[in-house]
This record gives C-alpha cells, sequence and structure tokens, in this order.
C-alpha cells in the first residue's frame, strides 16, 4: 500500500480536533485535569503509531485543547477556531519536512490484505478516516459558529429546522466519500435533493426570510467543509 507522508500530520492535528470536541467538562474545575490528560495521551499514542516523536504529539494535543476551549469557552469560540484551522493548514504544509519513523501502524495496515486498499498510502486512508470523523461534530460546530455570527435569528432557526444537526453529517460524510471516488454526479444529486428535501420547511418561513437563509448559510457552509480537502486525495 506504501506511505504517502504528505498527509499524516494533517491527520494527526484533525484527530486532535476532533477529541478536543467531545471534553464537556473543559470549563468546569478539576474536571479538565483527567480530561487534558486523557486527551494528550491519546492524542500522543497516536502520533507514536504514525511515526511521530512525543514532542510532535504534543504539539497536536495543544492544537486539540485549542479547540476545546473553543467549545466552551464563549469569548475563544471563534479565534480558538481559527487558530485550530492555522494549525491544521501548517501542519499540511510542513508534514514532509518533519522528521518521522517508520510508522508501527503501517504495517499492521498493509498486514490486513485487503484487495480495495491495496493501492491506498497509509497516510491517505488515515487522512480519509479521521476526516469522515471531523465531518460529525466538529464541522457542526464551524457551522453553528458561521450561522451564530452571521445572525442570531439565523440560529434561531435550528429550534424550528433542527433536521439539520441530524441531516448534516450524514450528508457530508455521503459528499466527502462520493467526492473522493470521483463520482461527482452523486454529489450534484445530493445537493438537489437536499434542496427538493427542504423546500416545504422554506416555504413555512414566516415571511422575514430568516429559515430560507438558514438554509443556504447552512448548506454552503456544510459543503465546502465536505469538499474542502478532497483535493489531496
Amino acid at each position: 500500500a506504501g506511505v504517502d507522508r504528505r498527509m499524516a500530520l494533517l491527520a494527526l492535528v484533525l484527530l486532535a480536533i476532533c477529541q478536543g470536541e467531545y471534553l464537556p467538562r473543559f470549563d468546569q474545575g478539576v474536571w479538565v485535569i483527567p480530561e487534558v490528560v486523557a486527551l494528550a495521551a491519546s492524542v500522543v499514542a497516536a502520533a507514536y503509531g504514525l511515526g511521530y516523536n512525543l514532542g510532535i504529539g504534543f504539539l497536536a494535543a495543544i492544537v486539540g485543547l485549542w479547540w476545546a476551549s473553543a467549545q466552551n469557552i464563549a469569548s475563544w469560540r471563534v479565534p480558538g477556531m481559527i487558530a485550530s484551522g492555522i494549525a491544521a493548514i501548517a501542519a499540511l504544509i510542513a508534514s514532509p519536512a518533519v522528521a518521522r519513523q517508520d510508522p508501527p501502524l503501517a504495517s499492521w495496515y498493509e498486514s490486513l490484505g485487503i484487495p480495495s486498499l491495496t493501492h491506498v498510502p497509509f497516510d491517505s486512508f488515515v487522512l480519509a478516516l479521521v476526516v469522515v470523523i471531523a465531518q460529525v461534530r466538529p464541522a457542526n460546530s464551524i457551522v453553528r459558529a458561521v450561522l451564530d455570527n452571521v445572525g442570531r435569528g439565523l440560529l434561531a432557526q435550528e429550534r424550528r429546522l433542527k433536521g439539520g444537526r441530524v441531516i448534516g453529517p450524514l450528508e457530508r460524510v455521503l459528499v466527502f466519500g462520493l467526492a473522493v471516488s470521483g463520482n461527482i454526479g452523486g454529489v450534484a444529486a445530493i445537493m438537489a435533493a437536499k434542496g427538493i428535501l427542504r423546500f416545504p420547511e422554506i416555504n413555512r418561513d414566516e415571511g422575514d426570510g430568516s429559515g430560507a437563509e438558514y438554509v443556504l448559510v447552512g448548506s454552503f457552509v456544510s459543503w465546502f467543509i465536505a469538499l474542502a480537502l478532497v483535493p489531496l486525495f
């Protein structure tokens, strides 16, 4: 299967962000200690599995803590997300130059002997797996943050159009999977189907247009998140 060394560091940072999304007590006193330790330990272990040293693992863990802060501290929400995004971009750029040993997980991956994965590089597989995970709660958090900053009225629509919290992750995973496989027609079909399914809700808008704007803004941001990393594959 081989190892494509361009993607592993980005995958590690995204994994840390995904884990940071699930620190519900990050701002609740002493509970932060075991959560921080658990996040750091798991990210460092993942770094080792990907062939990186402890220092790289701790740097990735810091990005995860940035993201956790963004989710739990209102004043840090947007800056924390932006800082995490910049760190992910920096990881992608720096990945080829960062020292790395042979990844222990790569040997396990190649030993699986799955025919459909024979020509899929290890790092590509890892990044794709992490991106799919990121399409759930982390991506939902980004969409909510955008809606919140565009206008409170838009985010308020979520109480009436609650399906977006469920449809969004499923839609992003499907769009990402179809786009990576080269099925652009399938991506277009999903986008068209969503417009049709959402039309009755939009049509019941109270007249100020906020419902329609909520769907449009949320959809375009969601699709951008799903497609942003497709060119890497």
